[in-house]
C-alpha cells in the first residue's frame, strides 16, 4: 500500500489548482489521481469564460465566492507565467450581455439595479452604444449590459501551464487511474481504493467533477454525493480578423472571441449522462 500526505481526486483545471497552493505553502507528499491525462475533460471543453456577473440572477454565497474568484485571476495568470513561461492569455476587455425582446429588457433592468445596489462594475448601454463597442453585433439589439470585469481565459493553456507548474513542484500525477472507492474508518476518510491499487492519506480532497458521484466508500458509510453530468456542445469558427473583442452572451448562447481569431459559439445542455459524443 503506498502512502501520500494529501491525496487529490481529479486534474481538472479545480484539482491541480489546489494541488499547486498545496504543493507552494509546504504540505507534504501531494498526489494527483486523474482517470485520463490531466485536464483533458470539462477543463478542456470549456469556453473559458470567467463570467459570474453575466450568468447570476441574484446574489448568494456561490455567486461571491466565484466572483471572489474571478477577482484573483490576474495575480493568478502573473505567477503561472512567472513559474512556467506560459501565457494562459487571460483578456480583461469584459462581456456584453445583449438584449433582443422586452422581456430581456425588463431581467436585464432587474439585474442591472441588483448588482449596482452590490456596488459591482456594471454598465447599462443603449443599442447605439452597445454596437459603438462592437458593431458585429445585431441590429435587433434594444439594448446591453457591460461587465467590465467578466473576463476570459484560454482554458486549454490554463490546464497545461498547471499541469507544467504541478511538475516542477513535485507533486505526484497519477494518470490513467480511476479511483473506484474512498475508504473510511471511523467516519474519517484514510485514503482511496483504485484501478492501480490502494494508496493511504489521513486528507482526501474530491475534485472530480461530475464524476465525484461514480466514487463509492469501503468501511464507514459516507454520505452520497449526486452530481449530474450536462453535455454542452459548442462549435468553432475561424474569423480573420477577429469579429469582436468582448465576450458576447444573450438568454440564446454565447460567442467568445479568441486572439488568434478562433470563436466559440455555445452552448447546449443535454442530460445524456456521460454521453460525450457530438450529435
Amino acid at each position: 500500500m503506498r502512502l501520500a500526505d494529501i491525496i487529490i481526486v481529479g486534474g481538472g483545471v479545480i484539482g491541480l489548482t489546489i494541488a499547486r497552493a498545496l504543493a507552494k505553502r509546504g504540505a507534504g507528499d501531494v498526489v494527483l489521481i486523474e482517470k485520463d491525462q490531466p485536464g483533458l475533460e470539462a477543463s478542456w471543453a470549456a469556453g473559458g469564460i470567467l463570467g459570474p456577473q453575466a450568468e447570476a440572477d441574484q446574489t448568494d454565497d456561490f455567486f461571491r465566492l466565484g466572483c471572489a474568484s474571478r477577482d484573483l485571476y490576474p495575480s493568478f495568470a502573473d505567477s503561472l507565467k512567472e513559474e512556467t513561461g506560459m501565457d494562459v492569455e487571460l483578456d480583461k476587455t469584459g462581456t456584453l450581455y445583449l438584449g433582443f425582446t422586452a422581456d430581456d429588457e425588463h431581467e436585464m433592468r432587474q439585474r442591472y439595479e441588483w448588482q449596482s445596489s452590490e456596488g459591482l462594475p456594471v454598465e447599462w448601454l443603449s443599442r447605439g452604444e452597445a454596437r459603438k463597442l462592437e458593431p458585429i453585433i445585431s441590429r435587433k439589439t434594444r439594448c446591453a449590459l457591460r461587465f467590465p470585469n467578466d473576463w476570459q481565459v484560454e482554458n486549454r493553456r490554463l490546464a497545461e501551464a498547471l499541469v507544467r507548474a504541478n511538475e516542477r513542484l513535485g507533486v505526484r500525477l497519477i494518470t490513467e487511474c480511476e479511483v473506484k472507492a474512498l475508504r473510511a474508518e471511523d467516519g474519517r476518510v484514510t485514503g482511496v481504493e483504485s484501478s492501480s491499487g490502494s494508496i493511504s492519506a489521513p486528507v482526501v480532497v474530491l475534485a472530480a467533477g461530475a464524476w465525484t458521484s461514480l466514487i463509492k466508500s469501503t468501511g464507514t458509510p459516507l454520505p452520497k454525493i449526486d452530481i449530474e453530468p450536462v453535455r454542452g456542445q459548442m462549435l468553432c469558427f475561424e474569423t480573420h480578423p477577429p469579429i469582436a473583442q468582448h465576450v458576447l452572451y444573450s438568454s440564446w448562447g454565447y460567442l467568445v472571441p479568441r486572439r488568434d481569431g478562433r470563436v466559440l459559439a455555445g452552448s447546449t445542455e443535454e442530460f445524456v449522462g456521460f454521453d460525450k459524443d457530438v450529435t
